[in-house]
């Protein structure tokens, strides 16, 4: 005879199952997180020697309550009860009345539990998602039942955004790998070259943004991974750039249209492209790429975090800090220093995939953000793009390669110091410009306009 009975409702359900059908309505991740999280400690209550049975409307949702509730308390076995997805307490008492389990634990619906509670009762709190109720019958289930403990269900709000956050890392890993593929099949595309970075800086942003609440030895992993494909392909994404503006010197008159210069630049870029092709293909990297996109579907969360879920408004804390930092290198920046605004440029960039991708949970305003670094990290990047041809087209004048061009290359190499030079000039005026303009705010009484950070590709 049945002496313990504990009433569950199912957690927290999608709003509708992609078949239509209410029976195929599954727990959402955040519902399915919050419950496994919290009924550890609600069935120990039950004491560490019972031996529960349990029970499960035939509902998706409900089955994947009970089987978080099999796990907590060690039942191999789910018996599936129609009278629950029916919600006919007749039948079910008939069946309570009927087995030799001494405590079953029954995972239902709204409103059957709260019905049947009230009968057995006399009177119970409302039944939440997820909420769960043990009732002593010490007359079996045809009498007045006594209630042990009731639990509410487990808050899924701390949830919800983990969940957002999940699905977006997951979605960056599952477009770099595809961005990867494209590259391998097509690697004479710079275009392909060029996404395939971006989505590698992509992932790379939102790791190190989650990097204070995730484990370790997943972050670290993943960091190694990416960090390397990034170094190895810098420099094949660097001749691009040249090559790029070679073509428009030529276009333009500065180098003569018969100039060797473009084609000695894409064999210099067939070299680095078969390089680089060989050492990923030695390093088996779109295995190790398809590999960290399974191992990003799932995120290790530090302890407390799987404990308690992570909020919005922690989201949002985070971002402000790290936005903040970034705000306060660019304000002042010395734009002659190359080394500074590379590293300005990079930081402002990884706030700009942050904003773009986890908007849903940083709110409009954030998001927005977003834009604005985007523009102001294309500044910083046609600055440091210079820099790079200037530098790269010195260091391919010493190659024998490009001995018969080496002209040409002083040419590139005098033009983009001179883009250098116009482009630190203009930033420099329009930075004091805006100074003064604060200042005479500020002077005037007048709240200054708030500054806006800027972010890298």
């Amino acid at each position: 005879m049945v002496k313990t009975l504990v009433l569950v409702r199912h957690g927290a359900p999608e709003a509708s199952s992609a078949s239509g059908a209410d029976m195929d309505r599954r727990l959402t991740s955040s519902g399915a997180r919050a419950l496994r999280v919290a009924y550890p400690r609600t069935f120990a209550l039950l004491g560490d020697d019972v031996s529960a049975a349990v029970w499960s409307s035939p509902a998706v949702r409900a089955l994947e309550t009970a089987d978080v509730v099999a796990a907590v308390t060690g039942t191999e076995d789910i018996e599936v009860h129609q009278s629950l997805y029916a919600q006919d307490i007749t039948a079910f008492l008939a069946e309570l009345e009927a087995t030799d389990a001494t405590t079953v634990i029954a995972v239902g619906h709204a409103p059957f539990v709260d019905h049947l509670c009230a009968r057995l009762l006399g009177g119970c709190p409302a039944f939440g998602k997820g909420t769960a109720a043990a009732i002593d019958l010490p007359e079996g289930a045809s009498g007045r039942g006594v209630l042990r403990w009731f639990v509410a269900g487990p808050e899924v709000a701390s949830w919800e955004e983990l969940a957002v956050v999940e699905r977006a890392v997951a979605s960056a890993a599952s477009d770099l790998n595809a961005r990867a593929e494209a590259f391998l099949a097509a690697p004479d595309d710079a275009d392909a070259l060029r996404e395939f970075r971006v989505s590698l800086r992509r992932v790379r942003s939102l790791l190190q943004f989650l990097e204070p609440w995730q484990t370790k030895k997943q972050n670290r992993r993943c960091e190694h991974t990416l960090k390397e494909l990034q170094v190895a392909s810098a420099r094949l994404r660097s001749l691009d750039i040249l090559s790029d503006t070679v073509d428009g010197l030529v276009e333009s008159g500065e180098l003569g249209e018969n100039s060797l210069l473009p084609t000695a630049c894409a064999k210099e870029r067939a070299l680095e492209c078969a390089s680089l092709i060989t050492l990923m293909r030695k390093r088996h990297s779109a295995k190790a790429l398809r590999k960290l996109a399974r191992n990003l579907e799932n995120l290790g969360w530090k302890s407390k975090v799987a404990e308690r879920g992570l909020t919005a408004e922690d989201f949002r804390r985070h971002f402000d800090d790290e936005f903040n930092a970034v705000d306060e290198d660019l304000f002042g920046l010395d734009l002659r220093d190359g080394d500074a605004v590379y590293v300005a440029r990079r930081d402002a960039k990884e706030m700009h995939y942050v904003a773009e991708r986890l908007g849903a949970v940083l709110g409009p305003d954030r998001a927005q953000m977003s834009e604005y670094l985007d523009e102001i990290q294309r500044e910083l990047g046609a600055l440091s793009d210079a820099r790079g041809n200037k530098r790269l087209a010195e260091e391919c004048s010493k190659s024998p390669r490009f001995r018969g061009v080496r002209a040409d290359l002083g040419v590139v190499a005098r033009d983009q110091a001179e883009v250098v030079s116009a482009i630190t000039s203009g930033l420099e005026r329009r930075e004091q410009g805006a100074r003064e303009a604060t200042e005479d705010a500020e002077a005037e009484g007048a709240d200054p306009a708030p500054a806006v950070d800027a972010e890298e590709e």
